[in-house]
C-alpha cells in the first residue's frame, strides 16, 4: 500500500512541478515514480520473461518522459515512446497460447479507424507519428485483450485496463499539446499516463 501511495505522491509532485514550469524538478520525481514500480516488480515478482519485459517498458519509459518533460530530443522519446509500448505488448504476447479471438483485433480496429478520423481536423500535420503511434497502442491492447479472455482474472483485467488508458492519455496529449490546450490537460494526460504504467505493473505483482 505505501509503496503505491508513494508513486501517486511523487507523481503528483511531479505534474505540479513541471505546471510551475520547474522541468529538472519534473522529470526527477516523474522517474522516481518509474523508479518505485519498476523496485515493486524486481522485488514481489519472479523474474520471468513477461516481468522482464514489463521492466524493460518501464526503464524504456524513464528515458522518454525525461527527454519530453525536459523538452529535448524530441524525436528520441517519441521513438522510446514506441519502444516501451512494444516491450509491454511482449510481455503480454509470451503469456498467450492457444488460438487468437478474431473478433478483438477486427472490434479494436474499427474502434481505432472512427477515432482517427474523429481526431483528424486536430491532427492534420501529425497524420504519420498518429498513425504509428496508434497501430502501437492497438497491438498492446490487443494483447492485453486476448490475456484477459485466456485468463480471465483481476490481474489480467488490470493490465487491459492500463493498455486502454495508456491509448486515452496519448490520444489527449496529442490533442493538448498540438492542437488545443483544455483545462487541467496536464493533470488528466500525466495523471492518466502514470496510472496506466501503474496498472500495468500491477497486473504482474497482485
Amino acid at each position: 500500500m505505501w509503496s503505491w501511495l508513494s508513486v501517486a505522491l511523487s507523481g503528483f509532485i511531479s505534474i505540479s512541478a513541471n505546471q510551475r514550469n520547474q522541468k529538472i524538478q519534473a522529470a526527477i520525481f516523474q522517474a522516481f515514480s518509474f523508479v518505485l514500480l519498476l523496485t515493486m516488480v524486481a522485488f514481489r515478482h519472479e523474474l520471468d520473461a513477461p516481468a522482464l519485459w514489463i521492466a524493460v517498458g518501464l526503464l524504456i519509459s524513464v528515458i522518454a518522459d525525461s527527454l519530453y518533460i525536459l523538452k529535448r530530443h524530441l524525436k528520441l522519446s517519441f521513438v522510446a515512446f514506441l519502444l516501451a509500448q512494444l516491450s509491454y505488448s511482449k510481455s503480454f504476447w509470451l503469456q498467450l497460447s492457444g488460438d487468437i479471438v478474431w473478433w478483438v483485433p477486427s472490434m479494436l480496429f474499427a474502434g481505432g479507424i472512427v477515432v482517427f478520423f474523429l481526431f483528424l481536423p486536430k491532427i492534420d500535420r501529425l497524420i504519420f507519428p498518429v498513425a504509428i503511434m496508434g497501430m502501437m497502442l492497438l497491438q498492446l491492447n490487443w494483447a492485453a485483450g486476448q490475456v484477459w479472455l485466456i485468463t480471465p482474472t483481476i490481474a489480467t483485467a488490470m493490465g487491459m485496463l492500463g493498455t486502454m488508458v495508456l491509448a486515452i492519455s496519448a490520444g489527449l496529449l496529442a490533442v493538448h499539446d498540438h492542437r488545443r490546450t483544455f483545462k487541467a490537460g496536464q493533470y488528466w494526460i500525466s495523471g492518466s499516463y502514470l496510472l496506466a504504467h501503474s496498472l500495468i505493473t500491477a497486473s504482474l505483482i497482485i
